[in-house]
């Protein structure tokens, strides 16, 4: 290590890909000293571009007051302090990868808790900010940090299980297609739920028969009636934005789409979804945006279908159970 970087002090049950602590940053400010850039852009680097991951950040301070201010106040300001060091962190990161944006699972600016020293104590130890990189699923954070709050609209979760049981397609002119399909997410995290959903829409491509677009609802409802959510075929994903089922009301969902069938069939599917959702930024605060949920799922396999064809179709995820 050097001046700069020392092993963290945190601990979790899983070990991390990249860890350590950056310390010694200038009293009283956020910036990061050179050895910090250099460590951040390697760990951001050095994640597989094929592999999910998640990061925590924590930012802290020491105990040395801030001039004119009281205990209290100065607590609070040395909190600001920690929020923009880890601020600073996750910034340098995100340079290095774009992928950061949505995968900073923890954000807590912890500011001079949990050593104990005079007022006046400005140990270079707490001038700092630990970085945790973990591959796949990120571990519980140790229960000495501070509970972070959820954004807006509550918990989201990033793995999930989908399911196109259902699917039709119709071409009322040469290239264009109507299609419908059933979307199925299972929550995988916790305790699971299923939620189905109905995806209407239109796109390019082709299809030898199909029911007219007036049909569409009373056929798919009456097929939905008889579905066994129990013997679905389930393809699971880490969502590359974390989500709720909340936020999948309205969301977008496109099929890339190919296959053939008349009620028992078998369909080529990609599944994509994108939509608004609160997320934590690599500035640690919570942004609202249009963002992916997943991309290119493959759910192929044997669904119920009416229509020959293939197609690229998009629009809404409209809940039906």
């Amino acid at each position: 290590m050097s001046d700069y970087l020392v092993q963290p002090f945190l601990k979790f049950a899983k070990p991390a890909f990249r860890a350590t602590r950056l310390i010694n940053f200038d009293t009283g400010k956020p910036e990061l000293k050179p050895d910090h850039q250099t460590w951040l852009s390697d760990a951001a680097n050095a994640i597989p571009s094929t592999r999910n991951f998640g990061i925590y950040i924590f930012g802290y301070a020491s105990k040395l007051g801030f001039q004119g201010q009281n205990t209290d106040q100065s607590d609070a300001s040395n909190v600001t302090l920690s929020f923009d060091r880890a601020n600073h962190a996750a910034r340098a990161l995100e340079q290095a990868n774009a992928r950061v944006t949505t995968r900073i699972d923890k954000f807590l600016a912890e500011g001079n808790k949990d050593y104990s020293a005079a007022a006046t104590d400005d140990s270079a130890m707490w001038r700092a900010v630990e970085v945790h990189v973990f591959l796949d699923d990120p571990p519980p954070p140790p229960p000495n940090t501070t509970p972070e709050p959820s954004c807006p609209g509550g918990r989201r979760y990033r793995k999930w299980s989908i399911s196109t049981p259902i699917g039709f397609s119709a071409s009322p002119v040469p290239g264009a297609v109507l299609a419908g399909n059933v979307v199925v997410f299972r929550k995988d995290e916790g305790k699971p739920q299923i939620h189905v959903y109905i995806s209407p829409g239109a796109g390019g491509g082709y299809s030898y028969s199909g029911p007219k677009l007036k049909a569409i609802w009373s056929w798919l409802q009456t097929i939905f009636g008889g579905l066994n959510l129990s013997a679905l075929s389930w393809t699971s994903f880490t969502a590359t934005t974390a989500f709720n089922f909340d936020d999948l009301d309205g969301a977008t969902c496109q099929i890339a789409s190919a296959g053939a069938g008349v009620v028992a069939g078998y369909q080529k599917a990609a599944v994509s979804v994108y939509g608004k959702v609160w997320f934590r930024d690599s500035n640690g605060k919570c942004m609202f945006a249009t963002k992916d949920f997943c991309s290119n799922v493959d759910t192929s396999g044997k669904d119920l279908q009416v229509g020959v064809g293939g197609s690229v179709v998009g629009g809404p995820l409209i809940r039906m159970d």
